[in-house]
């Protein structure tokens, strides 16, 4: 075994050990083992903070961060090795049949981390880790897909007509014939696979569309002093314990690894997520949250409380509500933080006493 690849995996032990994650792997292997039940693949999820990591050992901190299927295999041999130290699981006989999922809890705060879907795939050939931001506004149902799977040799004097050597996982950007299909053949004699279907392990899939946040940019009006752009929507996918982690209207800050998925002659960008955070929405006082649930039950309600009150000091209450239900758009849609989309609404605005047309 290579020196380097070799200190490596005693960093990522180390690692597993100072920060609890091999308690929790202990804590995984012995419910697998309790069930008394054999499984063609065993899924472990193992929380990566890049700094500690880069700390211990700068050149594994690397993989993880522009290499995370390569860093994936040699947390997958620090845990077989493990198990089959410790008698984990019995049921487990190959090392293939472990499925490393990591996920980073976060990203250094560097623009290079940023995903950019102006600029892919020209500077992301790679399938690393980026972090990205958006506004959900679609959803769709929660399906499964096939996590593992276990093939055999379909020639019966052939080794690898038994036990666990071919054995399949889900990698991010992977369709779900890159897993399952029936055009595989042994490295041994080169006969055709076959999968043992009892041995399938199924999993949860749901598909996401979101929009970058600048999109909101679009409720402020035309302006010459911004600059012009399209907004396209992007999938991302949420992959079994992050199902339904999502709401429609809601933005996320999300890690995940880019890919492209060919159909036929269109190619889509989508982002396998790794890790989901819901936008702070600190800034919005009780008193309005108080409001919103008393009128939750109207659509319209709310809004026109607002407009109601809104500048009561200038001018009484219930006139000119158009007029202000505009200028409340406008504060809403323009933030001093984003200096990108912080702009003026604009409006044209013909009175005639307390009515308003725009």
């Amino acid at each position: 075994m290579r020196p380097d690849l070799l200190k490596m995996k005693e960093v990522a032990l180390i690692y597993l050990d100072r920060s609890g994650g091999l308690q929790k792997f202990v804590d995984d292997c012995k419910r697998y083992n309790d069930s008394k039940q054999s499984y063609a693949v065993y899924r472990f999820i193992i929380s990566i903070n890049p700094s500690d990591i880069a700390e211990l050992d700068a050149a594994l901190g690397n993989q993880i961060l522009h290499k995370p299927m390569k860093a994936a295999q040699i947390f997958q041999s620090v845990c077989f090795i493990a198990i089959k130290t410790l008698s984990l699981i019995e049921q487990l006989q190959t090392e293939a049949q472990i499925n490393i999922v990591l996920k980073p809890t976060h990203l250094p705060p560097l623009p290079s981390y940023v995903l950019s879907l102006c600029e892919f795939p020209l500077d992301y050939i790679s399938q690393r880790f980026y972090m990205s931001e958006g506004i959900v506004i679609a959803m769709g149902t929660v399906t499964k897909y096939t996590q593992g799977a276990r093939f055999l040799c379909s020639e019966e004097t052939c080794p690898f007509s038994e036990g666990f050597n071919y054995i399949r996982v889900h990698i991010p950007g992977a369709t779900e014939s890159a897993t399952v299909r029936n055009d595989f053949v042994c490295n041994l004699c080169a006969s055709p696979l076959r999968e043992d279907m009892k041995f399938r392990v199924l999993g949860d899939k749901q598909l996401v569309e979101m929009v970058d946040a600048k999109s909101l940019s679009a409720f402020q009006g035309y302006s010459n002093n911004k600059p012009h752009f399209r907004i396209q929507s992007f999938t991302v996918f949420l992959r079994d314990e992050l199902s339904n982690k999502m709401k429609i209207g809601n933005r996320y800050r999300f890690i995940g690894i880019p890919a492209c998925i060919q159909n036929c002659s269109q190619v889509t960008v989508c982002i396998e997520v790794s890790s989901i955070q819901l936008c702070s929405t600190s800034c919005i006082s009780e008193n309005f949250k108080y409001l919103l649930s008393l009128t939750s039950s109207s659509c319209w309600r709310f809004t026109a409380i607002l407009a109601n009150i809104f500048a009561s000091q200038v001018v009484p209450p219930g006139t000119y509500n158009t007029l202000k239900l505009s200028i409340l758009l406008s504060l809403v849609q323009t933030c001093d933080r984003d200096r990108e989309t912080a702009d003026y609404l604009d409006l044209l605005i013909v009175t005639s006493d307390t009515l308003i047309y725009i």
